[in-house]
Parts: structure tokens; C-alpha cells; sequence
């Protein structure tokens, strides 16, 4: 009888112990990893809006002056800055449009991968205020910006902490009457492995045959074909087809550099795939790969900056099911785990892609009670080199900040709670113009499709 209450307790002993380890895991993968320090960019305080618009401002957004009065119509998908449409009836339909886009997506696991075309038609200028600042002390102008880690972002609602894990890779719009996408290998990110064919090869003798030609470990591997018709590299299609191919490993993405391991599992199924084609690949040396690798990480991470605006309640805290109601209607859509809300924007190509997120502290809008759980702080946050430069992201992320702080009884803070300035937001804006040319300078301008490449996982 002893030796039966023994084991039971053991076993719950067991129970209790793995219950807690679970816990401790989850706790530590949400935990805020510290921030790396800055060598080229001063560190900066959070992104800046206020009341008013002085003339210099107002001449270096290169925006008309906002309207006097906030229209309650939600913001919808389009490009940043462009003031609301006249036509009412126009944009009557496309809110509407937008909305239940939004709703049908929000309501599913799935729904950031969900960008139907009703919501690309109905894209229409965001119904924003004019970032409004107020005069204040230009103590606080230099400490918003600072570097990210290399590393999947914390699920947390401090605004400047880590990578945004990213949002996902662009999706690529569909080839149209069985043509191939645009070839994707770049010499600036990429390993490239030329690989000589005895004979031409078709598409579909190739694609069988690139089954280990996926991942190596964390990173991305792609192949490419020299398509005889065309005299041009393309993805490897059926039906097309090649005279020679090329294969190429990714040096680095969030995950960190390519490592010799990596390395050697690439160089392995590249060996086999050019056996199976009686094929002559040109291997590199594995030391000077790994070696552009991490000199290509280094930069990735010196470049790696995420803004966030804090939306601080005056009042009562929100329940998380009114922000998700906010942000739904705002045209935002849900994550696939639920944990934020992205905000679209349509590409050059019109594809909609990933422009900020809205996170409310650790709420998950698929998994809690959104009745129950409560805060008083909403973030936005902006992944920097994720987002072109020409549709002015920052001064979106601020503009749609204000406009929830006006709407929801609130204001906007830095991370130490100090309402933001308007010299804030100017400096701000400078040094991002800094950011920008350095990404601009090493060939990969932000929200180009190598540095959405670079800066994911």
C-alpha cells in the first residue's frame, strides 16, 4: 500500500515538474532580449506625433496640412499620405469593401495570408490626421531608434526590442499562362553554385530531383535555370528548357550567418543533384563562404531597426475585444498566431505586403478570453528595412497612431512614458533618412525584394 502511494505521488510530482517546464519555456521564448548597441546611428528615442505641424515639418514630409477635424471613417488599405478621396461614392464602397475583407480575414488562423483582391480594388488612401506634434523639450530627441538582434522577436508590447520575426517573405504574385516568376538568386545575399549540364535538361527531369534543394538548416536555397528560348535565368519551371543551371544558398537572414554545417549539408545535396543530372558544379571554399557570411551579418544587424509607437489609455483600460473591433475595422489583419494585427500596403508590383503591426502586451486574439483580458497600452511597431522608403512608413505608423490615441481617448508615449515631441519626431525622421542610404549604398534599398530577404527568417 506504501509503495502504491509512492508512485502516485511520484507521478504527480512528474506532472507538476513538466507543467512547469512548459511554462518556463513559453516564458523564456517571450522574453525581451536586450539591445545592441549602435556604432553608426545615435540611439533615439520612440517615433514622434503631436498636436501641431510647424512650417518646417510640414515642407519636409512634403505633405498637405492635415485636415482640422479627425473623420471617425476608418483608415483603409492604400498608399500612405495621399489624403481621402473626393469621390464619396467611390469611397464609401471601397471602406466598405476593405472592411469585410478584413473581418473574413481576421477571423481565421490563417488570415495574414489572405490578401484577397477585394481588399487590393478597395485599396484607398488611409482617412489619417495629419501628424500633429506639439512643441516640447528637445531632450528627448535621440533615443527611438536603436538596432534589433538578429533574432525572432519577443512577443511583448515594449516597442523597440528585437526583430519583428518577422513578417513573412512577400508573397510573390502568380505566374500568368505558365510562365516562371522573376528569377530571385542575388549575388549580394546569395552562395551561388554554377553547375555546367553535360545536355540541355527540361523542368520536369529537374524538379524531381531538387527535393533536398529547400533549407539548409536555417536558410533559404534556390535554383535557377538558363532557359534556351529566352537566354535568360529563371526558376526552374516544367516544361521549359535548360541549357545550365545555378544553385544558391542564403549567407544570412535573422537567423544569423550560414555556418559550416549549413554549409556542408548545401554543398552535399548540390553534389547529388549534380550526379543525378551528370552534371559539373563549381563548389566555393567553405571558409571564405563563411567568412562573406558573417561580414553579411554583421551588417544585417547593424541595419536591423524596428520604430514603435505606444497608444497610452487616459482612462479605463481597454478589453482586448474593443481593439480587436478597432483594428478590424482600421483594415488591419490578424496574424496567423493571433499575437498582432498587420497593417497592408500595396507593393510596386500591387501586391499587398506586411507595413507595421498592432500588438496589445502578450494578448493572443485567437487563443484568450478577449472579454477578460485588459491593458492600457497598444504598440505599433515598424519593421524598418521591411518597408519601402518612397510610401513614408514612419510618418504612417505616427499619423494612424494618432489618429487611435484621438479616437480611443489617448495619447502617444515614448517607452518611458513622455509624451512625444515634435523636435523628437524631426530628429527621428533625419536619422532614418541615414538608415535609409546605407541599405541604399550596399544595393539593397529598404523594402526591396534582397533586403526582405535579408531581414527574415
Amino acid at each position: 500500500m506504501e509503495l502504491q502511494n509512492a508512485l502516485i505521488i511520484a507521478g504527480v510530482v512528474l506532472l507538476l515538474l513538466l507543467v512547469a517546464y512548459n511554462r518556463w519555456q513559453i516564458h523564456k521564448a517571450r522574453r525581451v532580449r536586450p539591445l545592441m548597441p549602435e556604432d553608426d546611428l545615435p540611439p533615439m528615442r520612440e517615433p514622434v506625433v503631436g498636436k501641431t505641424i510647424q512650417p518646417e515639418t510640414e515642407a519636409k514630409l512634403r505633405e498637405a496640412p492635415p485636415p482640422e477635424h479627425v473623420s471617425r471613417r476608418e483608415p483603409t488599405l492604400g498608399e500612405a499620405g495621399k489624403g481621402l478621396r473626393h469621390d464619396t461614392d467611390a469611397d464609401a464602397a471601397a471602406v466598405a469593401t476593405a472592411s469585410a475583407a478584413a473581418h473574413a480575414a481576421a477571423s481565421t488562423a490563417d488570415a495574414d495570408e489572405i490578401v484577397t483582391d477585394e481588399v487590393a480594388v478597395a485599396a484607398a488612401p488611409a482617412a489619417h490626421a495629419g501628424a500633429h506634434a506639439a512643441p516640447a523639450d528637445a531632450q528627448a530627441e535621440a533615443e527611438a531608434l536603436a538596432p534589433a538582434h538578429r533574432a525572432p522577436p519577443p512577443q511583448s508590447a515594449e516597442p523597440v526590442k528585437a526583430a519583428e520575426a518577422k513578417p513573412r517573405p512577400a508573397v510573390e504574385p502568380a505566374p500568368l499562362d505558365g510562365q516562371p516568376a522573376p528569377a530571385t538568386i542575388d549575388p549580394l545575399i546569395d552562395c551561388i553554385v554554377p553547375m555546367h549540364l553535360e545536355r540541355k535538361a527540361s523542368g520536369d527531369r529537374i524538379l524531381p530531383l531538387t527535393g533536398r534543394l529547400r533549407r539548409a538548416g536555417t536558410k533559404q536555397v534556390h535554383i535557377e535555370g538558363l532557359r534556351v528560348e529566352s537566354n535568360a535565368w529563371e526558376p526552374v519551371t516544367a516544361g521549359h528548357q535548360y541549357e545550365d543551371l545555378q544553385v544558391a544558398v542564403q549567407l544570412a537572414n535573422r537567423s544569423g550567418p550560414l555556418n559550416a554545417l549549413e554549409f556542408s549539408e548545401f554543398v552535399n545535396a548540390v553534389e547529388a543533384l549534380a550526379e543525378a543530372l551528370d552534371a559539373s558544379a563549381e563548389l566555393p571554399d567553405m571558409t571564405e563562404t563563411v567568412a562573406n557570411a558573417r561580414e553579411l551579418d554583421g551588417f544585417a544587424a547593424s541595419a536591423d531597426v524596428q520604430l514603435g509607437v505606444n497608444v497610452i489609455s487616459d482612462g479605463a483600460p481597454w478589453s482586448a475585444a474593443y481593439v480587436q473591433t478597432v483594428a478590424t475595422q482600421d483594415g488591419l489583419v490578424l496574424s496567423r498566431d493571433g499575437t498582432r494585427f498587420i497593417r497592408y500596403e500595396p507593393g510596386a508590383d500591387g501586391v499587398q505586403k506586411p507595413l507595421f503591426t498592432l500588438q496589445f502586451g502578450d494578448t493572443n486574439f485567437l487563443r484568450d478570453d478577449l472579454t477578460l483580458n485588459a491593458g492600457r497600452q497598444i504598440t505599433l511597431l515598424l519593421d524598418v528595412p521591411q518597408a519601402a522608403q518612397a510610401i513614408k512608413p514612419f510618418k504612417t505608423v505616427c499619423e494612424y497612431g494618432y489618429s487611435l490615441a484621438q479616437r480611443m481617448g489617448a495619447q502617444l508615449v515614448d517607452d518611458n512614458m513622455r509624451p512625444l515631441s515634435e523636435a523628437s519626431f524631426v530628429a527621428i525622421f533625419t536619422q532614418l533618412e541615414k538608415l535609409y542610404e546605407k541599405l541604399e549604398a550596399r544595393g539593397m534599398p529598404a523594402g526591396s525584394p534582397v533586403a526582405q530577404r535579408l531581414f527574415s527568417v
